[in-house]
């Protein structure tokens, strides 16, 4: 089943009636006084319920209503419903008296109105009629309630002269009729419109043109007239200078801006939403940063999304509202499954079921995609389906369309990966059935995943021309949300070539290829590597300031440095060791690519091309560590400290020119000796600032090495010619250090660096000595297979003599050997 299924989390989910979702336990790490969301001011609370209700209602794709949303959200905040139902009724004594609201006993209030008269007696019928119109399902269970108390509020409107509150029932009235589709509906909202504009009511009028926009049942008919009412309603609101009001209706635009595919213009509403909150302080912002992650996530984005996400966390968890935090984990689990990051995917994801097994929310089936995939990548497809039954008793059956169509989904994979094809194709048969009822509420969503799934099961029974027809289906959906997010693009690219590979269609792999390779060009993976790496240092350094001001007070400055030295270097060996990884499967891709006919040359370039690109960006990343270094040093007083930094920052540097060599040239596997190690000694010449005072001979056969040498041989270079400068020449003595690199035999190099300076004490053991420069050295020597070593004598002199192991040396040297 393919993973792009599981990209639908913020519009695939439920949250229980009966979850309560306000923790009682506060976040570790996170700064701000917490306080009870009932102390807010009034605005806010009306704010937050709206904002809450609204993502619930997303969650379930539209399959649980507003008005049960909003009572799961009041329930779960701690939050009366009243600042929405009495939205306009200015009456103190009367909301007081209103308790009756959040006990569900509406007896209490007719009792009230027995009592009343005048304007309090209008305010009851109104309060009543709106009591019943936010009722879940009120069109077929309270219609009767809510026609007699608004329609009674109206005539009482009437004979007190009391038009606006008129105007607020007529907008009640109207909410219930639109909500099931009832033409009465929009007849009651263009003859208010027309009031309010004659009375120059702009505030009804916007709750007008908002309740019309949020509460008119989507369809494609609808859809249009819902984004333009929101959109008249946030101007009017704007105008009112009512923010909240203004960030309501925003958030409830970008949604619908996304259920229309107007991607671009959701990310710019959610974003002005997001900064009118920023602007009044809003402390629960996190409800637009989701949506803001979603939507960017569906545009291809990677840093946003990431970014998005951290802010979505840490404000849920330090606000404590737990009612997003099942999904909000998910996303950061979808967030680094997209980067290849399994282990913090599958970390985050298990975090995500354990919240959702908490609340027994069966919207947990969505995060068991990321475990379970991952358990079936290894070849555990029995371990990954006894997962899945454990984990439904856990949290309960799926009761609402979204949730059910996930667990199929499960089954369905998981008996795809146990070969049961049949099976499979049956529950992916259920969640076909079940997405088309969806179709028709919330338009289509997961229909390409759907086409995807049969393609899978195609391929797997060798019908490889009904799969390629079904991929290209897909591809060529432009409707379903999914197909947007450039991660399940690429993926059936991947399946298309594979495909076309079985079926022997040269030319359609090539093109495939191509198409895969300029998909991937396309802001992927510049982006994952520059803004989500950036962004995800910047999380982490955040959420571990409290533990660094613990070692600092355990350990002292020069210990802390060189242990941040150490964590550099062994990072940069493992970025290394992973490059030259990477350097020796492009080598045997390339072998296997030559053998192909004509057809796929251009295959080899555009892996050519990708291989330079990598060794590009992997030299710009070897920068920002030295500038990462560089910042540490202005923050260290230490000599020694500062000293080790810059013996860090050469041999890293070392390591970058090999890289910027690579990528330069057109031998992408081989790096100019000659040239390498003159700009090599002109750096650590300059950066030592050795001046005239130290002459460097080169005496370099014109000789080509692999990376896989070049990189260590560097590396000594660097530490020896430090070495000499630093210690051969006391007091500003002259002196010569010289460089040599030749064959000493047809097979075999030998590098020999000397010095004619101060040399060793008579009395120095070399033998016995351990500095970090000389045991690199040391290190580096075995890694090149070599013999090492060092002799005191009339100044200080190594010599290592190794194996050539590639068979890249240069035609001339060969003849000059």
């Amino acid at each position: 089943m393919p993973r792009a299924i599981i990209l639908c989390i913020t519009l695939g989910l439920l949250i229980p009636v009966d979850g309560h979702s306000q923790s009682s336990i506060p976040s570790a790490g996170l700064a701000g006084a917490y306080h009870h969301p009932s102390e807010d001011k009034g605005s806010w609370q009306w704010l937050n319920l709206q904002l809450s209700s609204t993502y619930l209602v997303v969650a379930s794709e539209g399959m649980v209503g507003a008005d049960s949303c909003l009572y799961i959200a009041s329930r779960s905040l701690g939050l009366s419903r009243l600042p929405v139902l009495a939205e306009g009724i200015d009456d103190p004594a009367l909301l007081k008296q209103s308790q009756w609201i959040d006990r569900q006993e509406p007896g209490a209030g007719v009792r009230l109105l027995s009592e009343a008269t005048g304007r309090q007696r209008l305010r009851l019928f109104l309060l009543l009629g709106s009591y019943y119109a936010f009722q879940p399902h009120s069109y077929h269970r309270y219609g009767d309630s809510v026609r007699y108390f608004l329609n009674s509020a109206i005539t009482e409107s009437r004979s007190l002269n009391e038009k606006k509150l008129g105007r607020i029932a007529l907008c009640l009235l109207g909410k219930m009729y639109v909500q099931e589709n009832d033409s009465r509906g929009d007849s009651i909202y263009n003859v208010l419109i027309g009031q309010c504009r004659e009375a120059g009511d702009k505030e009804t009028e916007a709750r007008a043109y908002a309740y019309r926009g949020m509460y008119t049942a989507p369809a494609a008919a609808t859809l249009l007239r819902k984004v333009e009412d929101l959109q008249k309603a946030a101007g009017l609101y704007h105008s009112l200078g009512d923010t909240e009001a203004e960030i309501n209706v925003l958030t409830d635009l970008g949604y619908m801006s996304v259920v229309t595919g107007q991607l671009q213009a959701a990310n710019e509403v959610f974003i002005k939403a997001l900064q009118l909150e920023e602007l009044i302080h809003y402390p629960y912002t996190h409800y637009n940063t989701e949506a803001l992650a979603n939507v960017t996530m569906f545009r291809g984005k990677f840093g946003e999304p990431l970014r998005y996400a951290f802010q979505t966390v840490k404000v849920a968890e330090r606000s404590r509202d737990s009612i997003g935090w099942g999904y909000f984990y998910g996303r950061l689990a979808l967030l680094y499954e997209s980067e290849d990051n399994r282990e913090q995917s599958v970390k985050m994801a298990q975090k995500s079921i354990n919240r959702f097994i908490i609340d027994r929310n069966p919207a947990g089936y969505n995060m068991l995609f990321l475990i379970a995939g991952n358990m079936h990548n290894q070849g555990r497809a029995r371990e990954a389906f006894d997962l899945v039954q454990e984990t439904a008793r856990r949290l309960g059956p799926p009761s609402i369309i979204s949730d059910q169509i996930f667990y199929y989904s499960l089954l369905s994979d998981c008996y795809l990966n146990l070969g049961n094809l049949d099976l499979a194709e049956a529950y992916l048969g259920k969640m076909d059935s079940l997405e088309t009822i969806a179709e028709a509420i919330r338009g289509p969503l997961r229909r390409a995943g759907i086409n995807e799934g049969y393609a899978v099961i195609a391929y797997k029974r060798k019908q490889y021309g009904k799969a390629r027809e079904l991929f290209n289906k897909s591809l060529a959906d432009t409707v379903t949300l999914d197909r947007a997010y450039l991660a399940n693009k690429l993926n059936t690219y991947r399946w298309l070539i594979s495909i076309d590979s079985t079926m022997g269609d040269d030319a359609a792999a090539a093109a495939h290829y191509k198409q895969y390779t300029q998909l991937l060009d396309s802001n992927f993976r510049v982006t994952k590597i520059r803004q989500a790496e950036e962004l995800q240092v910047i999380y982490e350094t955040q959420e571990k300031e409290s533990l660094i001001t613990l070692l600092n007070k355990e350990a002292s400055q020069a210990t802390l440095v060189r242990n941040l030295t150490f964590a550099g270097i062994a990072a940069v060996i493992i970025i290394a060791g992973l490059l030259y990884r990477q350097n020796r499967l492009k080598q045997k891709n390339n072998e296997v690519i030559t053998l192909k006919n004509d057809q796929l040359r251009r295959l080899v370039t555009d892996r050519e091309w990708l291989l330079k690109e990598i060794h590009h960006r992997v030299k710009n990343n070897l920068q920002i560590v030295i500038s990462l270094l560089n910042s540490q040093a202005v923050y260290i007083n230490n000599d020694a400290a500062l000293s080790a930094i810059q013996d860090s920052k050469r041999r890293v540097y070392a390591m970058s020119l090999i890289h910027q060599k690579l990528y330069q040239s057109e031998n992408i596997a081989s790096i100019s000796m000659p040239e390498y190690i003159r700009e090599l000694v002109n750096h650590v010449q300059d950066s030592l600032g050795a001046g005239s005072q130290v002459i460097f001979k080169q005496d370099v056969e014109p000789l080509d090495l692999d990376v896989s040498q070049a990189i260590p041989l560097g590396l000594i270079i660097n530490e020896s010619i430090v070495n000499s400068v630093k210690y051969a020449f006391p007091g500003g003595q002259r002196g010569v250090v010289s460089i040599s690199l030749r064959h000493d035999d047809t097979d075999h190099l030998l590098l020999n660096i000397s010095d004619d300076g101060v040399g060793l004490p008579a009395d120095f053991d070399v033998t016995e000595h351990h500095s970090l420069g000389l045991e690199l050295i040391r290190g580096l020597s075995k890694q090149l297979k070599g013999r090492f070593n060092m002799v005191n004598n009339n100044g200080f002199h190594i010599t290592i003599r190794f194996a050539v192991t590639s068979k890249l040396i240069s035609e001339e040297a060969l003849a000059d050997a």
